[in-house]
């Protein structure tokens, strides 16, 4: 996780001031309810536990959700959701108050009871307040949380950004430990799965009598960044899909974006073995169903491996310059590894003394006998 700079913070107390004189409400339980987390891929995901929680504990309540574009995917099947409401293409940070002033009469509108804020946003604070939604529950990190009627601070904001957001179900009087265990959820549609069906049959040849094997080289990219310290090299990827399919007598599937072709066409023109190269052909409702079926998924830090993980595929999640500690895949019965080797944060980081060849192929052994 990152950490606030100094300026941010002072602009968040400052803010802070006025409203610490509103007085704080207790809890109602809610019957209409948004969710305000727009952006990414991960950190959805990472937040669709605390969605099955609060579905679990008010099953009566409406839930909806204030989403990207390019986050939309991850929840669009999610049958706990009533309504997905559109944030636009960019962040709430990158959108500034403009976004900000398109959503606030969208939210009105819908009279909401509740907004519940998992994401350590000032902005999206201000946003719940400025919309008259009379109860706002979320994390109050570093003054972030400061017009939330609800605000919650962790004892550290040091820890699993799922069980960080659980805190919010909490506090809002849920007990975790004696409801139904929440992990992450991906729903892929019927239709995907019946396209995904038909591929491997009639294009991939594959009717299940060998380990079928995924691999995401690319990812760690959005409409804001690309982030190649998130991108485990492309030679190692290739090593340890040679090594998988000659040991396993296994299928390789690459799998990527649009933006990942041309690593994913390099991975797979390096190989010694045959491989399928799919990277920029399906949709992330077919990513999910497709890994439904696989025995392994081999991926980056990245909002597709999370996706791999929700839907039960044995998951190896290599992580180069982040922590998995916080933001690994959350709730998955023991089916994911995550590989990470610590690094000291004055030195600039390298793939160099990152997760080798060895230790995938270690960690993908383990998974493939479980």
């Amino acid at each position: 996780m990152t950490h606030d700079n100094f300026l941010n913070v002072a602009a968040a107390q400052l803010i802070n001031i006025p409203f610490s004189f509103f007085i704080r409400k207790p809890f109602t339980p809610p019957q209409k309810a948004i969710i305000l987390q727009p952006c990414c891929l991960s950190q959805v995901m990472l937040t669709t536990p605390l969605l099955a929680a609060l579905s679990n504990a008010f099953p009566d309540t409406r839930f909806d959700w204030l989403i990207s574009d390019w986050a939309r995917p991850a929840i669009a099947g999610n049958p706990r959701l009533t309504e997905l409401v559109a944030a636009g293409t960019i962040d709430i940070k990158s959108g500034g108050y403009s976004l900000l002033r398109k959503l606030v009469p969208q939210l009105r509108d819908e009279n909401y009871d509740t907004c519940i804020i998992p994401s350590r946003s000032g902005m999206l604070s201000l946003l719940s307040w400025r919309a008259g939604i009379p109860q706002r529950i979320g994390l109050n990190i570093n003054g972030r949380g400061f017009a939330h009627t609800i605000a919650i601070k962790p004892d550290s904001d040091l820890r699993h950004a799922s069980e960080l957001y659980l805190t919010i179900a909490e506090a809002m009087g849920i007990d975790l430990a004696a409801g139904k265990p929440v992990g992450m959820e991906f729903y892929p549609p019927d239709l995907d799965r019946t396209r995904i069906t038909r591929r491997l049959v009639e294009d991939l040849d594959w009717l299940g009598d060998q380990p079928l094997i995924i691999i995401h080289p690319g990812g760690a990219s959005n409409p804001l960044e690309t982030n190649l310290q998130k991108q485990w090299p492309s030679e190692r990827f290739v090593r340890l899909g040679n090594h998988l399919a000659r040991e396993y007598e296994a299928r390789i599937v690459l799998v990527g974006a649009e933006a990942d072709k041309e690593v994913a066409t390099a991975v797979s023109g390096m190989m010694a073995v045959p491989s399928v190269n799919l990277a920029g052909e399906l949709s992330l409702g077919e990513l999910g169903a497709l890994c439904e079926v696989a025995d392994l998924y081999v991926g980056n830090d990245t909002g597709p491996t999370h996706i791999a993980a929700a839907v039960g595929c044995p998951t190896l999640a290599i992580f180069g310059l982040s922590n998995p500690a916080y933001s690994k895949p959350y709730g998955t019965k023991g089916k994911v590894v995550a590989l990470w080797r610590e690094w000291e944060e004055k030195r600039p980081f390298t793939w160099d003394e990152g997760v080798s060849v060895a230790d995938a192929t270690q960690a993908a052994k383990t998974l493939l006998k479980r």
